[in-house]
């Protein structure tokens, strides 16, 4: 009796524990279906990147360490990596990024792929405004003062992939220089890669969209 006794609390023990695996994998598959809903399947390739090398946009990949994601489908980060956009960039951003960056998204509470190409832009043109023509450095106060970030394509329900927007503040559009924003960037989401997150590092993406506050 004591064996049977002993037998069986050994498989119910197996099948809690098969039963836990089966919990954490469907976990695991919920999980990476919500991703592949939020991230396209990414359309960089090395030329890509090798161009943006070319151009002067982005350091070497004996430095920046960047590469396309082969047959990833979704962001799968190795130690000391992070999400990069194509189109961010063309747009101005480069790797280490700014104290002003870092200042910027710490202050509205948003990861670098809560942006979309404009707001990389904004942010681009208004530290060379700010370091070339004020010489001064980029001041999160001046950049309050003339801008806003706009939730999109809603405050109660933003994007995980460029949920928040720039806009000037009221009336003040007409005491800022004029510069043209490109309308819209085709698929620019699926434009993503993988990159060294160079000291300072920047927070890694975030899976849920951003809470926009004015």
């Amino acid at each position: 009796m004591g064996r049977k006794k002993s037998a069986s609390k050994s498989q119910a023990a197996f099948v809690d524990e098969e039963a836990s695996l089966s919990v954490i994998e469907n976990q695991e598959f919920m999980s990476m279906r919500a991703a592949q809903k939020i991230w396209p399947a990414p359309t960089t390739t090395e030329d890509q990147l090798r161009e943006l090398v070319s151009d002067g946009l982005i350091q070497s990949k004996d430095i920046a360490d960047w590469k396309a994601l082969g047959e990833h489908r979704v962001p799968t980060l190795g130690p000391g990596e992070i999400v990069l956009f194509v189109s961010f960039i063309s747009a101005g951003l480069c790797l280490p990024a700014s104290s002003f960056l870092h200042r910027f998204l710490s202050y509205f509470g948003v990861s670098l792929n809560h942006l979309a190409p404009n707001v990389v832009l904004h942010l681009s043109v208004f530290v060379h405004l700010c370091e070339t023509f004020l010489g001064i450095p980029p001041s999160l106060s001046l950049f309050r003062y003339f801008f806003r970030l706009k939730p999109h394509p809603r405050r109660d329900a933003t994007n995980v992939l460029g949920g928040c927007g720039i806009q000037f503040c009221q009336g003040l559009k007409s005491k800022f220089f004029d510069f043209d924003l490109v309308d819209s960037v085709r698929d620019w989401r699926a434009d993503w890669f993988y990159a060294a997150n160079m000291i300072p590092p920047l927070s890694v993406h975030s899976g849920s969209g951003p809470v926009v506050n004015d």
